[in-house]
């Protein structure tokens, strides 16, 4: 139980790390687009770390799949919820 808890968390910030990374790196100063670089290393090690790690391992994929099904519903559940309040 522990192994998907913490599977799921380094998952989570793998992506904040990736999606904080490319946004400042695309749109920071140039002093903070060094530190969007440095997201950008830290989320793909991250990844890595998990592929390479976890490969075989059936509890980290059981995580990852709900952890992305979990992501990709908030993200349909707040397009609608946008949609609905733009067309009201």
């Amino acid at each position: 139980m522990i192994e998907i808890v913490i599977s799921m968390g380094m998952f989570g910030m793998m992506l904040a790390m990736l999606g904080m990374g490319l946004l400042i790196a695309y749109y920071g100063s140039s002093k903070t687009r060094n530190v969007g670089f440095v997201f950008l290393l830290l989320g793909v090690a991250i990844a890595y770390y998990l592929v390479e790690m976890d490969a075989s391992n059936v509890a980290f994929w059981n995580g990852f799949l709900a952890f992305l099904g979990g992501m990709i519903g908030g993200i349909i559940g707040i397009i609608v919820f946008l949609v609905a309040i733009i067309k009201s």
